[in-house]
C-alpha cells in the first residue's frame, strides 16, 4: 500500500477531491469522516501521516484530534488543513504536535508546499527506517563504527524542519546506541547505595530481590533525583537512562534467555504469523482488533505501529534479532509471556505463554508489558513536551519502580 495517508474531515465533496489528487501524486488515502472514526483506521490500517480538518463535529475537533493522537501515537506526522481556524488555533495545533498548519482558502497557492512537507516526511521515514537495521547490526561494535551513525543522527536532531514525533524516532536510535550510563559514574564514586534505597523499601518492598546492577543504577538515579538537579535537561536524561537501565537490566536477567530461546526456535516465525499478516505487510486483522480491544480495555501504551514494527523485525532476523529497547521487550512479553487467544478466520488461535513466565497473573503480564512501553517513551525528551524535565522524571521514577516491582516478582 505504499505512502499511506489518513485523510479525516466531514466533508465528502472535499475528501473525495483531496483524495484524488494525492491519489495522482502516488499517496495512498484512508479516508474519515471524523476523529472517532479517524482514530479506528489508525489503528486498522496504519497511516504514516494524518491530514486533518480542524471544524468537524464541533468547532475545534481536530485540536483534540492532534491531542489524542500525540497521546497515543507520538510518532506520527499530523498536517490540519483547516478553512475557518484562527492564528491562535494554528498555533495551538504546532504546539499540540502538528508538522504543518494549512489553510483551505489558500490551498491552491501552497498545495506543492504540502506535497514538498509530505515528500520530505516520507524520505525521512525510510531514512529512520535504514538507520533503524544500521543501529542493530552495530549494537555491541567498536565506539568508531558508531560515532558516524550517531554524528549523523544527532545532525537530523538539529533539522528545523523535522517535527517532534520523527525527532523522537531519531532520538531512540541515539538512545540504542547510548547503552553506558558513563555520565552517571561521577555519581557512583562516593554513593551510599543503603542509604538511598532505604527510601525506596516502602514503595518497592522486594528490592532485597534485584540483581546488584539494577540496585546500584536505582540509587544513581534515584540520588540524581533526590538532589533537585533533574531540573536540567542534562541531568534529567541520566535521571531516566538509569531508572531505565535498572529496569531493563532486571528484566533481562529474568526472562532475556527465555526470550533468546524463543526468538531462536525453528517455529518462531510460524508464532509470528499468527500475529502478522507478510500478504498486508501488517498485523493480523483479527489480532489487531483483539490488540484494540485489550488497548481500550486496559488503557495500555501498547499499539498497533509500535507492536507491527517488532513483528517486522522478529520476522525478518529471527534468532539475531536482539530486543534491546524496552519497548521491543514490552512487544514479546504481550506477545508471547501469557495466556491469551483470538479468534481468526482459520478459528481460535491460542497462544500459551510460550516464553514460560512464571510468578505474574496474565492480567500483570500485560501490565508489565505496557509499563515498559511507558517507560522508554516517557525518557523520550520530544514526546510529551508540554512536561518540564521535572515532571518527567517523577513519572519515569514512579513507572520504573512500578516495573521493577512486577518484575521482581518473576521466577
Amino acid at each position: 500500500m505504499g505512502r499511506r495517508i489518513l485523510l479525516v474531515d466531514d466533508n465528502p465533496q472535499y475528501r473525495s477531491a483531496v483524495t484524488r489528487n494525492l491519489t495522482l501524486q502516488e499517496y495512498f488515502v484512508i479516508e474519515a469522516e471524523d476523529s472517532i472514526e479517524g482514530m479506528e483506521k489508525i489503528q486498522t490500517d496504519d497511516p504514516q501521516v494524518i491530514i486533518t480538518d480542524l471544524d468537524m463535529r464541533t468547532h475545534d475537533e481536530g485540536l483534540q484530534f492532534i491531542l489524542d493522537v500525540k497521546k497515543r501515537y507520538p510518532h506520527l506526522p499530523v498536517i490540519m488543513i483547516s478553512a475557518v481556524g484562527t492564528f491562535d488555533e494554528g498555533a495551538l495545533a504546532r504546539q499540540y504536535g502538528a508538522t504543518f498548519v494549512l489553510s483551505k482558502s489558500r490551498i491552491d497557492a501552497e498545495i506543492d508546499t504540502l506535497y514538498q512537507r509530505l515528500n520530505r516526511i516520507y524520505s525521512i521515514l525510510d531514512q529512520i527506517d535504514k538507520l533503524n537495521d544500521t543501529v542493530e547490526k552495530l549494537l555491541g561494535a567498536e565506539n568508531a563504527s558508531q560515532d558516524k551513525i550517531r554524528n549523523q543522527l544527532e545532525m537530523m536532531l538539529r533539522d528545523d524542519y523535522l517535527d517532534a514525533g520523527l525527532k523522537s524516532k531519531v532520538y531512540e536510535l541515539i538512545d540504542k546506541l547510548d547503552q553506558s550510563a558513563a555520565s552517571s559514574k561521577s555519581w557512583m564514586s562516593d554513593l551510599d547505595e543503603t542509604s538511598v534505597l532505604s527510601g525506596v523499601k516502602q514503595e518497592l518492598p522486594d528490592i532485597g530481590a534485584l540483581d546488584a546492577e539494577s540496585k546500584t543504577m536505582l540509587a544513581v538515579a534515584e540520588s540524581m533525583q533526590q538532589s533537585g538537579s533533574a531540573a536540567t535537561l542534562s541531568v534529567a536524561r541520566n535521571v531516566s537512562f538509569s531508572y531505565s537501565f535498572a529496569v531493563e537490566n532486571e528484566v533481562k536477567l529474568r526472562i532475556g534467555k527465555k526470550i533468546n530461546r524463543l526468538l531462536s526456535e525453528a517455529n518462531i516465525n510460524q508464532l509470528a504469523d499468527q500475529l502478522y499478516d507478510s500478504s498486508l505487510r501488517n498485523l493480523d486483522l483479527f489480532f489487531n482488533q483483539y490488540l484494540i480491544r485489550m488497548v481500550q480495555q486496559f488503557n495500555l501504551e501498547l499499539n498497533s505501529d509500535i507492536t507491527r514494527q517488532v513483528m517486522e523485525r522478529i520476522i525478518k532476523h529471527c534468532g539475531k534479532y536482539k530486543p534491546d529497547g524496552l519497548k521491543a521487550l514490552g512487544v514479546i512479553v504481550f506477545a508471547w509471556g501469557r495466556n491469551h487467544s483470538f479468534s481468526n478466520r482459520k478459528g481460535a488461535i491460542e497462544i500459551k505463554n510460550p516464553l514460560g513466565i512464571k510468578g505474574l497473573s496474565d492480567e500483570e503480564v500485560t501490565q508489565l508489558s505496557s509499563l515498559l512501553i511507558l517507560l522508554q517513551h516517557l525518557r523520550n525528551p520530544y514526546i510529551h513536551p508540554e512536561f518540564n524535565e521535572h515532571e518527567k522524571t517523577e513519572s519515569v521514577r514512579k513507572t520504573a519502580l512500578s516495573c521493577l516491582s512486577l518484575v521482581s516478582r518473576i521466577v
